[in-house]
């Protein structure tokens, strides 16, 4: 197991004065023409461990994701102000804060972005074009709300960020320990295992009630391999042995094309089966040979279903005559004589 977890990487270095602010893995752009708000949140971002690039206008915002990009998170205010030609800021009836969004998806579709529009109530009051939906929006200044869209965004970079060696040893890691489970994968893959992870974090990363939260002083890769097996341990624990099978579940095929179950082979507990498969394999011999003998055959199933002799007439339709003509017919084949007990008397009847 050790050999498909990936080694885990060495601290980040403390950012020189003078690297360029983009080569930190958590850098924002901040646009809010408040200077009180920008105050605010560009110091919860600084707590957060962001590196803060600010701009005060829609104008000035653009020029920096155009200069200083890549950035993970671009925070505008939903009302930011535009500079007008004299260079004085105005706030023109037009909302900029949603217009610079649109303008930095044209040049990063999976930008990550959140914008404040606090005042209003809800996020859906918020007036937002189509393109622009799945933006989440912030609608009051609670550090937890705050937080958990921070977190989201870096779950997504986190997931964008995966290469396609790590990709291949968490599938790995998915199959192995779905090989593992047996019966109680109930039909899952490695890929639906690797999902659920992922799923579960980036639930984790909006409410730490339910999914699974991201320690990011772990490797996202080893978070993603622990989480893997909880997951698959939780499925273990909720599978009952006592399960009926199901035929689904043996998808098998014969030389010939026909489906069957290896359950069809499995040796029975009884102590008597043995017994009791040669009785009816020499049940079925007996058929065999009075397959052209209708009333032959009816009176052997009668005798074979534990049927008396009235039972057997009722059930055929043979009078007395015809029951004992049968039973004549049989012995001859059978035993070669015409002597003797009736069948009937012969098994105790």
């Amino acid at each position: 197991m050790a050999r498909l977890l990936p080694y885990p990487k060495p601290p980040a270095p403390p950012l020189s004065p003078t690297k360029s602010i983009s080569a930190s893995p958590k850098t924002a752009l901040l646009v809010e023409s408040d200077k009180s708000l920008l105050s605010f949140f560009r110091r919860f971002l600084t707590d957060e461990g962001y590196a803060v690039r600010t701009a005060a206008n829609s104008e000035e915002g653009l020029r920096l994701y155009r200069d200083c990009a890549p950035f993970m998170v671009v925070f505008i205010d939903y009302w930011v102000r535009q500079r007008n030609g004299m260079g004085i800021d105005w706030l023109a009836p037009q909302i900029h804060g949603v217009g610079l969004a649109k303008a930095i998806r044209e040049i990063n579709p999976s930008q990550g972005m959140i914008i404040a529009a606090l005042d209003y109530q809800n996020a859906g009051e918020v007036p937002r074009p189509r393109e622009l939906m799945d933006i989440p929006l912030l609608t009051d200044i609670r550090n937890f709300h705050l937080c958990s869209l921070l977190e989201k965004i870096e779950v997504e970079r986190a997931i964008e960020a995966l290469t396609p060696s790590e990709l291949l040893r968490l599938r790995q890691f998915a199959d192995f320990r779905l090989r593992g489970l047996g019966r109680a994968a109930r039909g899952r893959t490695g890929g639906d295992l690797l999902g659920e992870a992922l799923l579960g974090t980036l639930i984790g990363a909006e409410t730490t009630r339910k999914g699974r939260h991201w320690n990011k002083d772990v490797d996202f890769v080893r978070h993603l391999t622990g989480a893997m097996q909880s997951i698959s341990n939780c499925w273990k624990r909720q599978f009952k042995d006592t399960e009926a099978y199901l035929i689904s579940e043996f998808p098998i095929r014969d030389a010939e094309g026909h489906e069957h179950s290896p359950l069809d082979n499995v040796a029975s507990g009884d102590a008597a089966a043995d017994q009791l498969l040669i009785e009816k394999d020499e049940e079925d011999r007996v058929l065999t040979i009075f397959k052209d003998d209708p009333e032959a055959t009816q009176v052997l199933q009668g005798l074979l279903d534990g049927l008396k002799k009235t039972e057997i007439m009722a059930r055929s339709g043979l009078d007395k005559k015809k029951l004992a003509a049968t039973e004549r017919r049989i012995r001859v084949k059978l035993l070669g004589r015409t002597n003797g007990g009736s069948m009937g008397e012969k098994h105790g009847r």
